[in-house]
């Protein structure tokens, strides 16, 4: 069979979790596929581009003539690009719903998620959270699969001895639901140092004054694995998730997680995790301080994470996919 991956182009700030999952499966699907990883030419950004990303992608399309498109997530839109073969939409998160409202919503729902679905021939979502929050938008979307998204084999153990007087905490990301003003809130008065991949404002600057930290707006995925081993402590303590990568990051790596008791992370984590209320500062701080001090609970929770990242072993999440496209295309076409 001939399988297309349509992407989005990668914003410069650490906007690759997508594209790293795909390429990661990709070795696992080729034994089955011959595989092409096409990217958008254009960012996300207004009608113009967005539009010449789809009219981009019908001619990708029409010249190499997959058996499957599989649009990897985030740029729904470009289900609409999509002229010949079957169609498979992969559904990370539908935060941009979440706050839109009016005729924002109303076009939003159809460009980037009624029409999609529609359009699919199947739909993929990465967690059972996101599942649920699709149905409260589209509550007749029924062919929906949770299939989870897998551990990057670049994220392998790194021992390391946890440092007590001054641990360091990973914090990536500085999006609304990554809830990072509250936590930066929480570590106030603890003796730690933040270590932050994000772009910040101005008020989460100031809450940084008089603490230890460091700021990488941007940075590449080597320098990235290099943070997940100098860490101590990973929190990701959003409000809102569709998965959750830094979890199973972190628990490949061999570092103590910290995060949210509702949304996707609660299920991600498995029993690899120490949850809070992400909504409560002190619910926050006091797991931090939890962390640091109760050396048994640390070793727990990080054996119980490499046992929980067993689940998302790339071999077995690409048999998962392998297995809707045999449904899709013909026998004569896999033979």
């Amino acid at each position: 069979m001939k399988l297309l991956f349509a992407h989005r182009k990668p914003r410069p700030y650490g906007n690759f979790s997508i594209e790293n999952y795909f390429q990661t499966l990709s070795p696992f699907l080729e034994k089955e596929a011959e595989l092409v990883h096409w990217q958008a030419p254009h960012f996300s950004n207004g009608i113009v581009p967005r539009y010449m990303s789809v009219k981009a992608l019908e001619t990708k399309v029409e010249k190499w003539r997959p058996n499957i498109t599989h649009v990897s997530g985030d740029v729904h839109f470009l289900m609409w690009g999509i002229p010949k073969g079957k169609r498979v939409l992969t559904i990370h998160d539908i935060g941009f719903l979440r706050e839109a409202k009016g005729i924002k919503y109303q076009l939003l729902r159809f460009f980037w998620l009624t029409g999609p679905v529609k359009k699919a021939h199947a739909i993929t979502c990465v967690s059972t959270a996101t599942k649920n929050e699709i149905l409260r938008h589209l509550p007749k979307a029924r062919r929906i699969q949770v299939i989870p998204t897998v551990v990057d084999q670049r994220f392998v153990r790194a021992d390391k001895a946890f440092n007590t007087e001054c641990p360091t905490i990973l914090l990536l990301g500085s999006a609304p639901n990554k809830n990072l003003k509250r936590v930066l809130k929480a570590t106030q008065g603890l003796n730690v140092k933040l270590s932050i991949v994000a772009k910040l404002d101005a008020e989460e600057l100031e809450l940084l004054q008089g603490q230890k930290y460091e700021v990488c707006e941007s940075i590449p995925f080597e320098d990235l694995l290099e943070k997940y081993k100098q860490a101590d402590i990973v929190s990701l303590c959003s409000t809102h998730e569709g998965f959750g990568m830094p979890i199973i990051e972190a628990q490949a790596t061999g570092r103590v997680v910290l995060t949210s008791n509702c949304s996707s992370t609660p299920d991600v984590a498995g029993k690899g995790a120490l949850l809070v209320d992400p909504f409560s500062v002190k619910s926050i701080k006091e797991g931090l301080q939890q962390l640091i001090s109760n050396e048994s609970l640390r070793n727990e929770l990080i054996a119980a994470g490499f046992e929980n990242c067993k689940r998302f072993d790339p071999a077995v999440v690409a048999q998962k996919y392998l297995k809707i496209y045999r449904k899709l295309i013909p026998d004569n076409v896999l033979s």
